[in-house]
């Protein structure tokens, strides 16, 4: 036998004052381990990334050494290969592993509670009771640690703290590099290959190009930093209703953030009658094939178009994320019409850009989701304080703070990429 100060060589640590146990009860608890290996390397596969996932993975490493150790004590005693694993000496205690037993049991029972909300539910809450199940199978593999600790005299060593994770370098897809030569898609180097059928050629393109806007889809976007406060400022225009052959005035649909705020606003190419008592106009808008509906948008200084703004311009912007087209009427004062039809292509990438620069999410939370996030986030670390999902100036500065720690803008807002991140939605 090799003695070390203090410590012992586990693989043969296997005859000093009472440490030596048959190797059937281990090797029931090494299938276990087994078992319990093979569902958390499966439920890692499912996710990208996130908190979710960070948990699995650590409850993998916990298993891991569990089973290495086991294997080592049970390999010794059979005489068989050794892999030597330095650890502290300890000696059993079965009080405490009865104790343990009885945690294990209680901790068990709140994983099945937390996964059978999961099936049943769907969403965030569904996301926040996987979190939820993970956290607690985490601490299901420590209590085993511990137990096997108590049972068998098998010690753990201390982990250093894990490195941080490093994404990997993601190369450039030819449409990131469209600039080096002529596109393949309209026979110029702006146009976006996800839409193919898109008559990149027009002059309104052209132009956005030449001012250094992104193209997606039918929409030009321009940023820039506001004059006031050098906030980002984000300007989207839609082109899908352009008519070269207008001198009149250009025909659009805006998505924006300036100074804060942001705005959503139908140009058109007319001076307007409003109404003057109010400044709106009459709206009539269809998305999809879904039935018209009635509505009224404050008129513009210019006179020549009409808008939501604020609070109205995000709540809209969610409405036709997912839409492909949109139909508008604006009807004057004196009843003349004017119509605009618009293709929506590419509108996501312009509506999340606008979001971001403003600080707002085009996902429709409800306050149980707001509060399913603030849960998420606590358990992460990034404290929101009592979740009570409403979405103050805790949770935002909480949020940047996860935002930050997994290198993405730090807008404080719960968006599509951050909760992501955070691993809901798988």
């Amino acid at each position: 036998m090799r003695i070390l100060p203090t410590s012992i060589a586990f693989a043969i640590c296997v005859a000093t004052g009472g440490i030596a146990q048959t190797s059937d009860p281990l090797a029931s608890e090494l299938a276990t381990i087994e078992q319990q290996i093979a569902d958390v390397q499966a439920k890692i596969v499912l996710y990208d990334g996130g908190l979710i996932k960070g948990l699995a993975e650590a409850r993998l490493e916990a298993l891991l050494l569990s089973k290495t150790l086991i294997e080592n004590r049970i390999n010794a005693e059979s005489g068989g290969a050794i892999v030597e694993v330095t650890v502290s000496a300890t000696q059993p205690d079965e009080v405490r592993a009865q104790q343990l037993l009885g945690e294990m049991a209680s901790t068990q029972q709140r994983i099945d509670e937390a996964e059978n909300e999961a099936a049943q539910g769907g969403g965030l809450v569904q996301a926040l009771a996987l979190s939820r199940a993970e956290t607690e199978k985490l601490t299901l593999a420590q209590l085993q640690m511990g137990y096997l600790q108590a049972k068998y005299g098998i010690a753990f060593p201390v982990p250093a703290a894990p490195a941080a994770a490093v994404e990997p370098a993601v190369s450039e897809s030819p449409a990131a590099t469209a600039e080096e030569g002529t596109s393949a898609v309209s026979g110029v180097p702006w146009a976006d290959p996800e839409f193919p059928d898109i008559d990149y050629s027009m002059a309104a393109f052209e132009q956005a190009h030449k001012e250094g806007d992104r193209i997606s889809g039918w929409w030009a976007i321009k940023t820039e930093h506001a004059a006031v406060d050098d906030s980002l400022q984000i300007t989207a225009v839609n082109y899908s209703a352009y008519n070269p052959s207008d001198y009149a005035g250009l025909t659009a649909l805006v998505a924006r953030c300036v100074e804060g705020e942001t705005a959503f606003i139908f140009v058109q190419d007319d001076f307007l009658i409003p109404d003057f008592r109010r400044n709106t106009f009459d709206i009539t808008l269809r998305l999809d094939d879904a039935t018209a509906q009635q509505t009224r948008w404050n008129g513009l200084t210019s006179n020549k178009g009409a808008g939501l703004f604020g609070r109205d311009a995000e709540d809209f912007i969610r409405s036709i994320y997912e839409s492909k087209r949109l139909f508008v009427r604006l009807t004057e004062k004196n009843g003349q019409n004017h119509d605009a039809a618009f293709d929506l292509s590419g509108g996501k990438d312009a509506f999340e850009e606008v979001a971001e620069a403003c600080g707002w999410t085009t996902l429709s939370l409800t306050k149980d989701d707001y509060r399913a996030i603030q849960t998420l986030l606590n358990a992460g670390g990034f404290d929101t304080g009592t979740p009570d999902g409403q979405w103050g100036a805790g949770s935002k500065d909480a949020m940047k703070a996860f935002q930050i720690s997994v290198g993405i803008p730090a807008t404080g807002a719960p968006d599509r990429v951050t909760l992501q991140k955070l691993g809901f939605g798988g």
